[in-house]
């Protein structure tokens, strides 16, 4: 919603604690339940915070904050009540208040009161994670599990959604917020999740998976191209542990130089399947990170076939790109730099790939025509020279 609306809107109506609070609200803590009779059409019980709250929500903002009166009281029953510039239901009634008495950056207040924070009552990663652990337990259970497998305890809620926000962060977010169909209700942000996420206070069943940060609804349109911006901060994000590319510089010069495809792709050589595999990166990092290197290791290639030298395929795409002369100079086409390529170790589907690279193979040669890209002294590594050889 544009600001100019928003204004108009609030005039026309009259105008860390991150851990503590987390455990608080999983173990609920304070008297603030909410309940709904026949369905969820009508509230029985909930804290006159929440009710102040949520009615102040609907005087200032009108629908960016919550889609239903009852989405808005059950995301409240969640939240802690108490705290100054923290996670709670004061620190957002008082944003609320503020943009009554200011009666200007309506939209930037809205966004503090609503359900992620937006840094001013906590951050969107945390509050988005601490919902989602209530909202939606079965999806949240495999941050659980991965904190376990970093060695935390079973029951280690606070890890658990340390896991959860550190996968969070390679989200795009806007930093605005509309739970409207024209706004956040679609599209891959964090802000879409958090909609969801709220809706999933009500209708689980409903909303979950659309909530989930591989979400199946939270997604762009499919005519779209990916943004290489996004793509980076994804895939730096949930591959920080198996690193594909040496920085986001690099990253982006290989995304710009890829085909860029369309959101759905999950096969194709192009950065959307790129994009998949860094979502699929998110639950297991170690198998789907290398698919969204430089290579697509086979994963992200024209032929999909499990025996594919898919590797080849983008390595020639890079050093046409980054190495225009050299290329011409050796090859006559595309095809005979891929069937040069096919000979190479390292050539075929799943042979894996990081930026420790080195030695006669593929891998290493696509390390240095990813440096290429940007400096092209890397270009006789990349065609095989020392240390590729």
């Amino acid at each position: 919603m544009s600001r100019t609306r928003v204004a108009a809107l609030a005039l026309s109506l009259g105008v860390s604690a991150f851990a503590l609070g987390a455990c608080q609200a999983i173990a609920g803590i304070e008297d603030r339940t909410y309940v709904a009779a026949g369905g969820g059409s009508n509230v029985t019980t909930t804290s006159a915070e929440c009710q102040e709250y949520c009615a102040k929500s609907r005087e200032v903002c009108g629908d960016l904050l919550y889609r239903t009166a009852d989405t808005c009281l059950a995301t409240c029953a969640l939240m802690p009540l108490k705290g100054a510039n923290t996670n709670s239901v004061a620190c957002r009634t008082q944003e609320l208040e503020r943009a009554l008495l200011t009666q200007e950056d309506t939209e930037k207040y809205c966004a503090s009161a609503g359900p992620g924070g937006n840094g001013v009552c906590g951050s969107n990663c945390e509050n988005y994670c601490e919902l989602y652990a209530q909202a939606c337990t079965d999806g949240f259970k495999k941050y659980n599990m991965l904190a376990v497998e970093n060695g935390a305890a079973e029951d280690d809620t606070a890890a658990a959604l340390a896991v959860c926000v550190s996968k969070c962060e390679g989200l795009v977010d806007t930093h605005l917020y509309d739970s409207t169909n024209e706004g956040n209700y679609s599209g891959d942000t964090l802000q879409c999740r958090l909609v969801h996420t709220t809706s999933s206070t009500i209708d689980p069943g409903g909303h979950c998976d659309h909530a989930d940060l591989k979400s199946n609804k939270c997604v762009d349109d499919a005519e779209s191209e990916p943004d290489c911006a996004n793509f980076c901060q994804l895939e730096m994000t949930e591959c920080a542990d198996y690193p594909i590319y040496e920085d986001k510089q690099q990253c982006m010069a290989v995304c710009k130089a890829l085909p860029p495809g369309h959101p759905g792709d999950i096969s194709e050589n192009t950065v959307a399947c790129r994009v998949y595999h860094s979502y699929n990166s998110i639950i297991d990092p170690e198998n789907h990170c290398p698919h969204t290197g430089p290579g697509g290791d086979g994963h992200c290639s024209t032929d999909h076939a499990k025996d594919n030298k898919g590797n080849c395929e983008s390595y020639c795409i890079l050093l046409q790109k980054a190495c225009e002369a050299d290329f011409d100079q050796r090859f006559d086409d595309q095809d005979a730099c891929q069937a040069e390529c096919e000979d190479i170790d390292g050539a075929v589907y799943d042979s894996g790939y990081s930026t420790s690279a080195k030695g006669n193979n593929v891998q290493c040669r696509l390390l240095h025509v990813s440096r290429a890209l940007s400096k092209p002294s890397e270009c006789a590594a990349a065609l095989g020279g020392s240390p590729c050889k």
